[in-house]
């Protein structure tokens, strides 16, 4: 066991692991924070002065409990949820759901015409959304609360004033694991940001909050990362096979819900899962259990270059016959610049790759080939672009650009009929800099006419 766990996380910060790939970068978080800090304080001011009233605020949901994801897709966001709180009997008061929504709702609009990088995006029915530039988003429910009652009751545009005590949820979270050793806490969170991860690449309906209450309910607690990963993704599946829902701690009600359609789509990916953690915990290396991971997280996995067994080894083993991949340089007008076979190759930013198999005779017909791209690096991890991955036929080619600096890699994996048959990885360096022209203009010589 644990033949993994140096690729879920290590000690050297200078290693790229899953949890590395899973976490937002620290002044990620610090630029979040300072936006979210800013549009509170303006919101407890000004929504008081609207309506009279002492306004709190309870920040809740993933940024909370420390289990907030970088997103999965270049374009995707992630969120705070930060409640706000109207601290007085809104319905003894006459205070209708709908109009302290229209009035929280003014006063954003206020907000972001003062605040040219934040952007308020249409009305939900339980919430408003003000979004940022970086990719993140604030959520901002509106509840009202009675501390004498413990009334908590939240603002809906359909339905009214509704019960709603996301603070009761995160209270219980809390005491739950208030009496784990910190190394044990920090393996419950990191696990259950790897399941959040595998939700969101599947993009199937299973709730952050369901996976927290599970997690923290049922935490099986190894010493290493991989095999925590298995037994507690597997013990959530199986739960989920038998029961469909989870149920809130709370109240009772189903933390999952969804429609028969979102139920049975996360029903087939589970299978799929269970599938691909039983190949990887039978595995007898981490070489061997890298295509299964890969299944797991795609591109968020860390490049296969990264497993430890290979520290000198410049590729990956033949599976069966390595591919001979021809990687063809374009600039970026797309103009033929050269082709080349190496593992290492070095490209320009703004500059085409195309990769394509030429050894296609040494594999049937039927192969497929999957060509997963894994960024590392700051710039690919600002913009949440880890990478890709896509499938084609045996003879296809894949068409790739140049868009971040540092150190890349394209993995290829051939397979057919369930097997993989090949695999090859190669390292792209890009570099800011222009490619130099390969014919610079001569230096005239002689009198200047």
């Amino acid at each position: 066991m644990g033949k993994s766990a140096h690729m879920f996380i290590s000690s050297n910060e200078k290693k790229e692991t899953l949890n590395k790939r899973v976490t937002l970068l620290d002044e990620q978080i610090d630029y979040a924070r300072s936006k979210k800090d800013h549009l509170l304080d303006y919101l407890k001011n000004e929504l008081s002065n609207k309506l009279g009233v002492k306004v709190g605020y309870c920040l809740q949901g993933s940024y909370k409990n420390h289990t907030l994801i970088r997103p999965v897709r270049i374009g995707e966001e992630f969120d705070i949820d930060a409640g706000v709180y109207l601290m007085f009997d809104a319905e003894s008061h006459g205070v209708q759901a709908r109009d302290a929504k229209s009035i929280f709702r003014s006063v954003l609009v206020h907000y972001c015409a003062a605040n040219n990088d934040a952007n308020l995006a249409d009305s939900k029915p339980n919430c408003e959304r003000v979004c940022f530039p970086g990719n993140f988003h604030i959520d901002l429910p509106l509840y009202y609360y009675v501390k004498e009652t413990e009334t908590c009751r939240l603002a809906t545009e359909k339905s009214g004033w509704i019960d709603s005590d996301p603070k009761s949820l995160q209270d219980w979270f809390d005491k739950k694991i208030s009496t784990f050793p910190a190394e044990k806490k920090a393996r419950l969170r990191r696990c259950i940001k790897n399941i959040k991860t595998w939700v969101a690449l599947r993009a199937v309906k299973l709730p952050s909050i369901a996976i927290t209450v599970f997690i923290a309910n049922t935490f099986a607690d190894f010493e290493q990362d991989d095999d925590v990963f298995v037994q507690n993704a597997a013990n959530l599946l199986h739960y989920l096979k038998a029961n469909n829902k989870i149920l809130s701690p709370i109240n009772g009600d189903d933390l999952v819900g969804g429609t028969d359609e979102d139920k049975a789509k996360l029903s087939e990916q589970l299978i799929l899962l269970l599938d691909s953690l039983i190949r990887a915990n039978s595995s007898k290396s981490a070489m061997e259990a890298h295509p299964s991971w890969s299944t797991i997280f795609e591109h968020i996995y860390p490049p296969f270059a990264e497993v430890e067994e290979l520290a000198h080894v410049t590729n990956l083993p033949a599976l069966t016959t390595v591919p001979s991949i021809n990687i063809r340089k374009k600039d970026r007008d797309n103009r033929f610049l050269e082709d080349s076979s190496g593992d290492i190759i070095h490209g320009y930013l703004g500059e085409h790759l195309d990769f394509s198999i030429a050894n296609t005779n040494s594999y049937p017909t039927n192969s497929s080939v999957k060509w997963m791209v894994r960024n590392k690096e700051k710039e690919a991890s600002i913009a949440n672009d880890l990478g890709h991955f896509r499938t084609f036929k045996l003879s296809d080619v894949c068409e790739e650009h140049c868009g971040y600096r540092g150190t890349h890699y394209m993995e290829c994996v051939v397979e057919a009929n369930g097997q993989i048959l090949g695999a090859k990885s190669i390292k792209v360096i890009v570099s800011s800099i222009e490619r130099p022209l390969r014919n610079p203009p001569r230096q005239s010589y002689g009198p200047k006419r």
